[in-house]
């Protein structure tokens, strides 16, 4: 379904040097989410081959109106020393289509519930220590699950976003991929990428060199080859749409369950992939 691809990677380095800073480059920092074998058939995808959640849903697991679709998500907690991550238990899942629900990953990682097919959803995911993240907007008309989404350390995002203050801003986070279908050569490449908010004059878009650690470009107006934007300015309690443009390529922020509209939550970073092709 889609791979969000943050370009990070720990650097060899003292325990103590690693609690005030980190490297990032090198490795792949990813938040994916992944179809289940079903879905892959269907549109395209690729399957992530993570174990599906296994827990038995009950009525108090329906987020929305019937009819419903069931959703599983894997959740991951990575970490500076391990960078593929291991199962995060205890992170806690909620949506403002189902305001008085939380549903927490069990020891496997796994969430597993009921969401109202066909109706626009986004998902908020919180635990200790990483990020507090928003998933885009997304609409599913048939059962989905092995979704891998995986959990942002804040030591990794306050590199990312050092001026990011949680008590009063949002901000966006996107991360470029090649949409699948093969090498679409330099409409495969990351670099080059223009983002926008239309209707937003207010709306501030960082670039990032590339680099041991990625740095904002000041006056940077495309992506470097690492693929990575940010976007701050924002007020909270909206849904925003973006918009990318490469010359003579095509790249979507709207994409196969993704509307191309992105919450936005004081404190939340929100994650949003852009897939770029010919």
């Amino acid at each position: 379904m889609r791979r969000l691809l943050l370009v990070t990677a720990a650097c060899v380095a003292p325990a103590a040097v690693l609690a005030v800073a980190a490297c990032v480059s090198g490795g792949k920092l990813t938040v994916n989410v992944e179809p289940d074998a079903d879905a892959t058939a269907a549109d395209g995808g690729v399957d992530g081959g993570e174990p599906d959640a296994v827990e038995e849903l009950t009525v108090g697991d329906a987020c929305g109106d019937a009819p419903y679709i069931t959703l599983g998500i894997y959740v991951v907690g990575l970490e500076l020393d391990n960078l593929d991550g291991s199962p995060l238990q205890g992170a806690a899942f909620t949506s403002p289509l189902c305001p008085s629900l939380v549903k927490y990953s069990d020891e496997g990682g796994n969430i597993l519930g009921q969401v109202s097919r066909d109706t626009p959803f986004y998902g908020r995911l919180q635990a200790q220590n990483y990020v507090s993240e928003l998933a885009p907007e997304e609409i599913f008309d048939a059962d989905s699950t092995g979704h891998k989404i995986d959990m942002i350390p804040t030591l990794v995002a306050s590199i990312l976003l050092p001026t990011f203050d949680a008590s009063s801003e949002t901000a966006i986070l996107i991360a470029v991929q090649k949409a699948p279908g093969g090498d679409g050569g330099a409409c495969s490449a990351y670099d080059g990428i223009t983002f926008t908010v239309p209707g937003h004059p207010e709306a501030a878009i960082t670039y990032f060199s590339t680099g041991t650690i990625p740095q904002p470009v000041p006056e940077g107006g495309a992506t470097t080859t690492e693929g990575i934007a940010a976007i701050t300015g924002l007020a909270s309690g909206q849904l925003v749409t973006l918009a990318g443009t490469k010359p003579g390529c095509n790249v979507y922020l709207k994409y196969q369950t993704q509307t191309g509209r992105v919450p936005l939550e004081t404190g939340f970073v929100s994650l949003m992939p852009a897939y770029v092709s010919p």
